[in-house]
């Protein structure tokens, strides 16, 4: 399964929840699966997305959720 990252037909990855292409922020950095996940979040009709595309949304959220682990919340 993969996310529409612009990567996605070079990228060697069988899922993107194993992502290895990096972003580097100013403090940490992410995948781009994680970029675009955050992207897709904020910007698709998610009740739209869960109904049509659940794969899809599945693996979004999966990976959100792998992102949430990451963040050192205070």
């Amino acid at each position: 399964m993969k996310l529409q990252c612009g990567e996605e037909d070079n990228c060697k990855a069988k899922n993107c929840f194993k992502c290895r292409r990096y972003l580097k922020l100013k403090t940490d950095r992410i995948t781009l699966a994680e970029a675009v996940c955050i992207e897709d979040f904020g910007t698709v009709d998610l009740e739209w997305w869960k109904k049509e595309k659940p794969d899809d949304f599945n693996l979004a959220t999966e990976i959100m959720w792998k992102l949430n682990n990451k963040i050192k919340w205070r």
